[in-house]
């Protein structure tokens, strides 16, 4: 019986990747501290509460269910790793480092890990590619920097199968709440629920985004690639290259009675623009056949149609 197992796995994306995994995997595993998953989840999925910090409880997991693959995305966010240093570190990279031990531990799964452009940092090119000098702002973006080369390490020194996407802004439904690469989804989310959203960027802002549905093909896609057409372990994927105003534009073509406004916050809108606009992912089209698939106007028909069946649901 083939198991993958997903770490922060009861979170948004976690969630999402369970059906688009349910295919390819007998069983698919989510660890998490958290109480429950966020979200529906496929029927071959089983939720275990655990915590990465507790290593004879990984070594347990690892034992008791045999995984052949792992996608880690357990990870404290940028807010909060900056409100708590410590805990940041200890869950990004202490976390990181005992999953990794573990998978070493138990038959060396190919192991997935999901990074950030936040990785990178400092005066960047007009074109981030996958060699740009990573000099991240950010503890959040250090960590992720640190676990895609601690990955490396483990993969050239000690054989594990590493794997690493870079992901850009990710529209979803389950954004979080107050980050700053949040905006683009709350967008769409105030817009179709409340009528209304003011943008805290300003409208020229030019964003590298990518749709979640996306990123759950560039997952399936990076997991099934075979390891000898892989040059390199971490790779950039992008989808669009778009600014807040646009994105306002395209809502309001759907949804010409939402009331949409502009009110920039300097430190958003310092964050927002210290981010790449545009990236090259051409190595992953090139190792992978990654394409993405969605653009602005196709991405907004079908988040806002998402966004109105949940609505509806709940009436």
């Amino acid at each position: 019986m083939a198991t993958c197992l997903i770490t922060g796995g009861a979170g948004n994306l976690a969630c999402q990747l369970t059906w688009a995994l349910a295919d390819r995997f007998d069983r698919v595993v989510l660890l998490d501290v958290a109480a429950r998953p966020v979200g529906p989840t496929a029927p071959n999925a089983c939720f275990e509460r655990g915590d990465l910090l507790d290593g004879p409880g990984l070594d347990a997991l690892f034992a008791r269910h045999a995984p052949v693959a792992v996608i880690h995305l357990a990870s404290l966010l940028s807010g909060s790793c900056e409100q708590d240093r410590g805990l940041a570190w200890r869950v990004n990279m202490d976390g990181t480092f005992g999953l990794f031990e573990a998978a070493l531990r138990h038959d060396r799964p190919t192991v997935l890990f999901a990074s950030s452009v936040a990785a990178f940092g400092g005066r960047l090119p007009a074109v981030l590619t996958d060699d740009t000098p990573q000099w991240p702002a950010s503890l959040y973006g250090v960590t992720k920097m640190a676990a895609e080369r601690l990955g490396a390490y483990c993969h050239e020194k000690h054989g594990l199968d590493f794997r690493c996407l870079r992901l850009p802004i990710t529209v979803s439904r389950h954004a979080p709440a107050g980050a700053a690469s949040a905006i683009a989804s709350h967008a769409f989310l105030e817009a179709a629920r409340a009528g209304r959203f003011t943008f805290t960027a300003r409208p020229d802002t030019p964003l590298a985004v990518i749709y979640v549905r996306d990123v759950l093909r560039a997952f399936v896609s990076l997991l099934a690639a075979p390891a000898a057409g892989l040059s390199q372990r971490v790779y950039n994927i992008a989808g669009m290259t778009v600014t807040p105003g646009e994105i306002a534009a395209a809502i309001q073509r759907r949804l010409p009675d939402a009331a949409l406004d502009f009110r920039p916050d300097e430190a958003v809108d310092r964050v927002l623009a210290s981010w790449p606009g545009q990236i090259d992912d051409s190595t992953a089209r090139r190792d992978w056949q990654w394409r993405p698939e969605w653009d602005l106007e196709r991405m907004t028909d079908d988040f806002l149609a998402m966004v109105a069946a949940d609505v509806e649901a709940t009436r």
